[in-house]
């Protein structure tokens, strides 16, 4: 068990060099060698771990979509469907916003854009299912009219990320055109 956790902890250790180093030169510039170098082990040992540097880059997706989903799963907890609906708006609103500037730090220069891209995309897929749930949940128990799900869902979520991308964009800003967005659907009780 011990070992289990030791091989846990170094496999982490390589994450976190890695995306040290790709936030400081930017990812085609780090290589193999210089996450090794950065973790002060032996090249065979980031082999052990990783078959290449995708490997390591689909690694740190990984953990921003890990953190990701529990932000969005908690938003999930009340038995209220409105208060569900926008808990999981807010949180992913917020969510996107802060994965945004942990994907774009501090220096434009520095090229994220193959990170940024995936960890977004599976961010993207794992929000807009989410949402298509709770908003078919919706139609079901006649609260919304929405044709296409899937459309709708899609289409929010992008506009969300959409939004966030452009920094100037408040996040109560969005959080209202969202709102206003999903009671165009909502049916008169």
């Amino acid at each position: 068990m011990k070992q289990e956790h030791d091989n846990e902890e170094r496999r982490l250790e390589f994450i976190d060099a890695a995306e040290k180093l790709f936030k400081e030169n930017g990812i085609v510039q780090t290589t193999v060698n210089s996450i090794v170098k950065e973790v002060d082990v032996a090249k065979g040992l980031f082999y052990y771990y990783f078959k290449s540097k995708d490997d390591v880059i689909e690694a740190i997706s990984e953990k921003y979509n890990e953190v990701f989903e529990k932000a969005i799963q908690k938003s999930l907890e009340s038995t209220d469907y409105d208060e569900r609906l926008n808990a999981f708006l807010e949180n992913v609103i917020v969510s996107f916003r802060q994965m945004w500037g942990n994907l774009h730090g501090e220096n434009e220069n520095i090229d994220l854009s193959i990170l940024a891209t995936k960890t977004f995309d599976e961010a993207k897929k794992m929000a807009s299912t989410i949402l298509q749930e709770l908003l078919q949940e919706g139609v079901d128990t006649n609260r919304l009219n929405i044709k296409n799900i899937s459309y709708y869902s899609d289409m929010i979520i992008s506009g969300i990320v959409d939004l966030i991308s452009h920094n100037e964009s408040d996040l109560k800003e969005i959080k209202e055109f969202i709102k206003e967005l999903i009671d165009q659907v909502r049916k008169e009780n």
